[in-house]
């Protein structure tokens, strides 16, 4: 039987009025699909704007994109807004393919994003801590826990099914 797979991670952290996600790797539909419910509850965990992090992504398809469609529409209804970075040509050309590239805030940098949110220039703090105390800190586990890394690996859908022994 054939496998298809999906390799992506996904790191979290939060700072003072932006919560930052980084996905590495392919962002296609295995991963869309591991990814929507977490970044569900993390928006709804956390305030301030998203800023999803796209330059590590070596691909994306059409569900990673309709990922980060249900995230800005979800952001949107709350008076919140999606920041996305991306540099890769590739995902570039994906955003304005698609429209997207209007749709969505986009950066080339963090530091391009986080000055137009008005905040300092710092850098990430170490995962699952956020500035502030134990509140801060709790929140950074909870935004951790909500988005873990991931490896997942499932049938392909249009993979033949495994021969059967009645099979002639």
């Amino acid at each position: 039987m054939r496998q298809w797979h999906s390799e992506f991670q996904a790191r979290c952290w939060y700072d003072d009025a932006n919560t930052v996600v980084e996905l590495h790797g392919e962002i296609d539909i295995v991963a869309a699909e591991a990814l929507a419910p977490r970044l569900r509850r993390l928006i709804a965990a956390a305030g301030g704007e998203v800023i999803v992090d796209l330059r590590p992504v070596s691909f994306i398809d059409c569900s990673g994109l309709g990922l980060l469609c249900s995230l800005h529409e979800r952001l949107m209804a709350r008076g919140r807004r999606l920041r996305v970075l991306a540099t890769r040509p590739v995902t570039l050309k994906m955003l304005r393919l698609t429209g997207l590239h209007h749709a969505f805030v986009v950066h080339g940098s963090l530091r391009e994003a986080r000055s137009a949110t008005g905040l300092p220039l710092s850098s990430p703090p170490p995962a699952g801590h956020g500035p502030g105390g134990a509140g801060r800190a709790a929140l950074g586990a909870a935004i951790a826990s909500v988005i873990p890394s991931y490896h997942r690996t499932r049938p392909r859908p249009d993979a033949p099914a495994a021969p059967s022994p009645h099979d002639g």
